[in-house]
């Protein structure tokens, strides 16, 4: 067989509500990139012309196909997978298997429905013999490294990363799927590079600054006398300025600027000196006390004029009252 053509679909980006949260396989697995269809294949006209998108709707159409191919079986397993049908999906898998077990779409769609399913390590010897038969691919080195990620093995996983984002840098799932390795290692600094490293010509440029500021200050522990985290408060809060010209919308950009604030704020109150001669200023508030707890204020109210819930509303306008500093008026 040739090789494998693989249509782009980049991983998720690095999802940071505490420091890292673990990749989620399934949601990962169906991301990876997709073999292009075999021209040759009999419905590949009719696969180039199908509308539908939501699993369902696909799973419909393509019971219409003029008569069963390979091709439409491998769309049907998919979209199998995405519709939560797993049994579906491995039957037909197995039964193609039987039929075509030298096939490297099979392979590769086993690889892809072991990831779904939770078998790691079936799913990791899949894509390890897509990787054997065509070394120099890319994307069979992505999905390796998505599977040592998910079984725990974070130096595998982080070498097959760097492998693909130094050498193509268009699959910028591999600088995430780096980054959110290395945070797991305990690596924030290394994590920050990673992301900073994607281009502003990337479309997920905006998503990896935001991932970036937050892995400078997430579950950050600072001592009063920490200057490696005033100048990562500052680098981050410059890079809250600037993606205002990137179109970062401003529920986004209000709680970037909720989060930096707050983390200065808790710095300062540990016995952190950011105020000196220079007077300095995060994000238009003083980095004091004072004018931290005014521009938290200015976050959150300005947050609870873009909710869209009362309740939501309510709750944001309390954390604004909490944060405004006593004043005579």
């Amino acid at each position: 067989p040739g090789a494998p053509g693989m249509a782009a679909a980049p991983i998720a980006p690095v999802v940071t509500p505490g420091l890292v949260r673990a990749v989620p396989a399934p949601a990962a697995a169906l991301a990876l990139p997709a073999p292009h269809v075999d021209p040759a294949d009999p419905n590949a006209g009719f696969l180039a012309g199908l509308l539908a998108s939501a699993p369902g709707e696909l799973i419909t159409a393509l019971a219409a196909a003029p008569a069963p191919s390979v091709e439409t079986r491998l769309r049907q397993i998919r979209a199998w997978l995405e519709n939560g049908d797993h049994q579906a999906a491995l039957m037909s898998l197995a039964k193609l298997e039987g039929e075509r077990p030298d096939d490297w779409r099979v392979v590769w769609y086993r690889g892809m429905a072991s990831l779904v399913t939770g078998d790691h390590e079936g799913a990791a010897l899949a894509f390890d013999a897509i990787y054997d038969a065509f070394p120099g691919e890319t994307t069979p080195k992505l999905a390796l490294g998505l599977c040592a990620e998910v079984l725990g093995q974070l130096d595998n996983a982080a070498e097959y990363y760097r492998l693909v984002w130094t050498t193509d840098p268009s699959y910028v799932s591999s600088a995430f799927g780096l980054a959110r390795v290395q945070l797991a290692a305990g690596d924030r600094a290394g994590a920050v590079r990673t992301l900073e490293s994607v281009p502003e010509s990337s479309i997920h440029y905006t998503a990896a600054r935001v991932a970036a500021v937050r892995a400078r200050l997430r579950q950050r522990t600072a001592t009063a006398s920490d200057v490696p985290f005033l100048e990562d408060l500052t680098a981050a809060a410059a890079q809250v300025e600037a993606l205002d010209a990137y179109g970062l919308d401003p529920t986004r950009r209000e709680q970037l600027s909720a989060e930096v604030l707050g983390c200065a704020l808790d710095w300062i109150l540990s016995g952190g000196q950011g105020a000196g001669p220079a007077a300095r200023v995060l994000l238009g508030s003083r980095l004091d006390e004072r004018g931290l707890r005014f521009g938290l204020e200015r976050s959150y109210r300005t947050l609870a004029r873009l909710a869209t819930g009362g309740e939501e509303r309510v709750d944001l306008v309390e954390r604004a009252n909490r944060y405004r500093p006593r004043t005579w008026v």
